[in-house]
């Protein structure tokens, strides 16, 4: 009896293990929800000559969303809205000065994440056909200001560069790129263990 007991706890853990294991990356797409989206944040320098610029700031909650993006965070909450994370960066393009935000959401799922990226209401671009994540990204240039958003498992990201114009659009890209491959490799967590290492608000 305590033979066969043992074989059933074997094959219950080999089922548990095998949808993580399947193919490379699936280990964050498996638990992605469970990914908190500060360690998604590229540092200094990912992208030459890119550094942060003043604290993360982070969002586990919908009031704590409500707080830094006001009235948007309802479009979140629609889509399944599990925790959020904003870096700035300041660099430089064509030898002037500027900013960067970055703005990543954990929606849950691959499906939220692609439905909030196809809403209207999330932002319009032209598709970037040669993109190498497994979602899709788009672009959008509009008085000088860039807006590059993409889709990855279960993430949406916007990254909004206020001035540059098209010469701007490689260095979002750089950063978006760069959050993508954070993504892919990251290390689930539990949600319990976020309150550790979010940053505070200002």
């Amino acid at each position: 009896m305590k033979k066969s007991i043992g074989w059933i706890a074997v094959w219950i853990l080999t089922l548990s293990v095998l949808p993580i294991i399947g193919h490379p990356g699936s280990s964050a797409l498996a638990n992605c929800e469970q990914i908190d989206p500060l360690t998604v944040l590229p540092d200094d320098e990912v992208c030459p000559g890119w550094v942060r610029s003043g604290e993360a700031m982070a969002a586990y909650t919908l009031e704590q969303l409500m707080e830094i993006i006001n009235g948007a965070a309802g479009l979140f909450e629609q889509y399944g809205f599990v925790a959020a994370a904003f870096q700035n960066y300041a660099g430089e393009v064509a030898g002037n000065p500027t900013e960067m935000t970055l703005s990543v959401f954990n929606q849950g799922t691959a499906e939220n994440a692609e439905d909030l990226y196809n809403d209207p209401e999330s932002g319009l671009g032209d598709p970037i056909g040669d993109w190498g994540g497994s979602g899709e990204a788009r672009v959008r240039v509009a008085f000088g200001v860039v807006t590059f958003q993409f889709w990855e498992e279960c993430f949406f990201a916007s990254i909004v560069v206020i001035s540059g114009g098209e010469q701007a659009v490689p260095h979002a890209r750089c950063i978006a790129e760069a959050v993508v491959s954070l993504i892919q490799g990251a290390t689930p967590t539990t949600a319990h263990s976020w309150g550790s290492i979010k940053a505070d608000f200002q």
